[in-house]
């Protein structure tokens, strides 16, 4: 690859340097061809860059692959070049003799033949040699040399991100998460996701700040602190490295109100890095005082109903402020994904259940509200649904404006609405073969009618569909016809004449109504993309499943159960590494003694078969250092030594394992009566389980919650939902279960709860793990 590319870039120098050059008469002769060339053509090629994309950091002198969709907007079909470069600055310019060189080139990639419309993701492969180590931006250029007369030429140019290169740290943070509100001087605790995306290591300190918008600012001296500081950590950083930090905090002397809770790593700038001004970043907002907040969580509904007819949608309400409250909730139909609710001074949407009252909400508790709703005042077509409480600001809240939801989409009207709900197919194929492919399609409208369905194979998400007047983008591989279908009948059709293009990885996707010919309620939701397919010769290795132990100490071996399936069109072998990591998501980093994810074990998966899939153990060892919670997880084909149709689809998370040595105690079954009145007790059957290391007891609360999320207490607040018994176990040994038998009284409104328990409700922090000690079971209804 390097002797490729750098015979690119000095073919694209030598040519440039030809400019200019020579005798008089040979430059009269080049200035008159470059005056005819530059002249504008009305009919042509037009190549434009929509898109470049690359590494986030390199050495010097490495290579490098960016990704770049260049598109055909002319009116003629064409091929192109496609030129890197590397800029100090966000203006990409191409290098002219004699110079100076002001954005070195960095590779080229030429284009397959363009029709008109037409566009192409190329693999562009680069090399990085730059007269300074630092940070530079990358972009990307369409004909560079003017090879190739377009339309226009002044439109080829495109920057995409920037990248270091050198030897240096790049510290971000990622995400910032904490509570959605907190009272004045209550203790909370922030997660911070830092990240360096840099080749070297680096250390610095990240804080945690306090901001009234979205720019989180250092405080300096002399001027106003507009951001307030709140806590901070020390993180050490390997290069591709990323880490959550927990930072505590609380909050005093603030206005009640909402704020941003924002961090900033390497706050002092003590740290050299590739770029000092991608440090900063704000997280989630914060509610802080003592007021409710009401939000709509959730709101479902049919999807399509004629004008004037009834219906009925269902809408979830929320209090996540630090108080109780009452509010009131409503049903609107929007044309866009913003709900705007009525008021007295002004009209919103399109207002089809009038507010209603959501009931007294503790801090933390949800209820699910049905709201009998009425389509009038509005034209045929397509619409939101959406809800928002608490419309005309009645009651005081910590956040103001997050009170609307929108939920999924509605059609107005008498007439079908064709959508396709699945689509499936095989995960691998042979170049130029015929496969099958399932599409499953379903009217969710308000009358009967057929279409047509086209099955595609894309680059991407997207699905582009074909036209009469010109080519697409997609692989148009099979078409089906739809029978009649009443509203809300489904049918799936079976399409058999797919045959797929060259090698590569494709999404399989699927559209109903493809030219348009049926007029429906709703026009723009008839395609979707299912699974995807890997097209050539090689195998495809996954992994289906990972299994271990629930609890380990730290030192012990760590059994470990796999099953690797190879879904690839040849046979093959690979290795497997198993990993354990603080998060879902397994990341192999090359750098051994700075792994973000622990490896604990690796494998050899032995020579599958196409469509064959192996149970395999696998025996690890528990780093000493480990401790707490983490996920059990593994990964194909690390270094992607191996060829595979798919290289991204190698990774699974398995299950939580504490370490450490204690108890973790879970609920595994909760059982009770159908129905209950208020002058009986309620007899529920409760087992409780150890499968920590340590034996011990613990206590465990019962609950009727109004939902199935049953929400526990916190070390400063209370449980919302009503504890109607309490009661401990014996002594458990680890693997050790009991079944209690609890009686709790019954003083609810009659209705419909979820019966649910909880071990350990104190939250003593001698578990191993404190997140999986609830269990909800099936409803009780509490009647007169």
């Amino acid at each position: 690859m390097q002797r490729r590319v750098g015979k690119a870039v000095i073919g694209m120098v030598a040519m440039m340097g030809a400019v200019g050059c020579g005798t008089p008469e040979e430059t009269a002769e080049t200035a008159l061809a470059e005056s005819l060339q530059a002249v504008a053509v009305t009919d042509g090629p037009d190549f434009i860059v929509k898109s470049v994309k690359g590494p986030v950091s390199m050495h010097d002198g490495a290579d490098f692959t960016a990704t770049v969709t260049v598109c055909n907007q002319g009116t003629q079909g064409g091929h192109t070049d496609i030129g890197l470069y590397l800029s100090v600055d966000a203006v990409i310019s191409v290098p002219t003799n004699p110079g100076p060189y002001t954005d070195q080139p960095a590779g080229m990639e030429p284009s397959d033949f363009l029709e008109p419309g037409a566009c192409q993701t190329l693999s562009v492969p680069g090399h990085a040699s730059v007269p300074s180590h630092g940070a530079y931006y990358l972009g990307a250029v369409a004909d560079p040399l003017g090879n190739f007369p377009e339309i226009r030429e002044n439109n080829n140019t495109r920057t995409g991100n920037r990248l270091g290169i050198g030897a240096s740290s790049d510290l971000i943070v990622s995400e910032v998460t904490g509570p959605t509100s907190a009272q004045s001087g209550e203790p909370f605790t922030a997660s911070i996701r830092v990240c360096n995306q840099g080749t070297a290591s680096g250390s610095a300190e990240v804080a945690l700040y306090l901001s009234e918008d979205t720019v989180i600012s250092v405080p300096s001296f002399p001027s106003p602190y507009s951001d307030q500081f709140l806590g901070m950590e020390e993180v050490h950083l390997g290069p591709g490295v990323c880490r959550t930090v927990s930072v505590p905090a609380s909050v005093s002397s603030v206005e009640t109100g909402a704020y941003y809770l924002g961090a900033v790593v390497d706050p002092g700038n003590t740290e050299p890095e590739f770029l000092e001004d991608n440090n900063a970043k704000a997280g989630s907002r914060l509610g802080l005082g003592s007021r409710p907040d009401f939000i709509v969580s959730k709101v479902t509904g049919p999807t399509s109903a004629e004008l004037g007819q009834p219906f009925v949608a269902s809408v979830s309400v929320c209090n996540q402020g630090t108080e109780g409250g009452e509010t009131d909730v409503a049903l609107y139909l929007s044309e866009d994904k913003a709900i705007t609710a009525s008021t007295p001074e002004q009209p919103g949407d399109a207002l089809v259940a009038p507010p209603r009252p959501a009931g007294w909400l503790e801090p933390g508790q949800c209820r699910a509200l049905s709201l009998n709703a009425y389509v009038d005042g509005v034209s045929a077509g397509a619409y939101y649904l959406g809800a928002a409480v608490n419309g005309h600001h009645g009651s005081p809240e910590l956040i103001a404006d997050n009170n609307t939801k929108v939920g999924g989409r509605f059609g107005v009207g008498a007439g079908a609405d064709f959508v396709v709900t699945q689509v499936s197919g095989p995960t691998s194929a042979d170049q130029f073969t015929e496969f099958n492919a399932s599409v499953t399609v379903c009217n969710q409208g308000t009358r009967e009618g057929s279409t047509q369905v086209e099955v595609y194979l894309s680059t991407d998400t997207t699905l582009t569909v074909a036209h009469p007047q010109g080519p697409m983008s997609d692989f148009l591989v099979g078409w089906g016809y739809v029978p009649s279908m009443a509203p809300g009948q489904c049918q799936t059709v079976a399409v058999t004449q797919g045959q797929v293009p060259g090698d590569g990885a494709y999404y399989l996707g699927a559209v109903v109504d493809p030219g348009n010919t049926y007029i429906e309620l709703v026009e723009d939701n008839n395609a979707k993309t299912g699974g995807r397919l890997g097209v050539g010769d090689a195998p495809d290795f996954i992994v289906t499943q990972v299994s271990g132990p629930p609890s380990s100490e730290p030192g012990d071996n760590l059994p470990a159960t796999l099953t690797v399936c190879n879904q690839g069109t040849r046979s093959g072998s690979t290795y497997v590494d198993l990993y354990l990591s603080q998060d879902m998501v397994i990341i192999e980093s090359p750098f051994a003694n700075e792994p973000e994810d622990a490896l604990v074990a690796s494998a050899v998966v032995e020579n599958l078969p196409p469509g064959m899939c192996q149970t395999m153990a696998v025996q690890g060892n528990v780093p000493f250092q480990q401790s707490g919670a983490a996920y059990l997880g593994a990964l194909l084909n690390p270094q992607s030594s191996f060829p595979e149709l798919l290289l991204d689809n190698n990774t699974k998370v398995g299950p939580q394992i504490g370490f450490g040595h204690g108890p973790d105690f879970v609920v595994t079954k909760v059982t009770g009566p159908a129905r209950v009145t208020p002058d009986m007790p309620l007899s529920a059957s409760v087992t409780v389980c150890n499968q920590g290391t340590r034996g011990g007891h613990t206590d465990v609360a019962l609950y009727l919650s109004e939902d199935a999320i049953l929400t526990p207490p916190s070390p400063y607040r209370p449980s919302w939902e009503p504890q109607v018994a309490l009661q401990s176990t014996h002594y458990l040994e680890p693997g050790g279960c009991q079944v209690l038998s609890m009686l709790g009284d019954v003083w609810l409104e009659p209705g419909a709860y979820y019966l649910a328990a909880l071990a350990n409700p104190q939250q003593w922090d001698g578990e191993l793990i404190r997140d999986n000690n609830t269990k909800v079971g099936k409803t009780v209804s509490i009647t007169h």
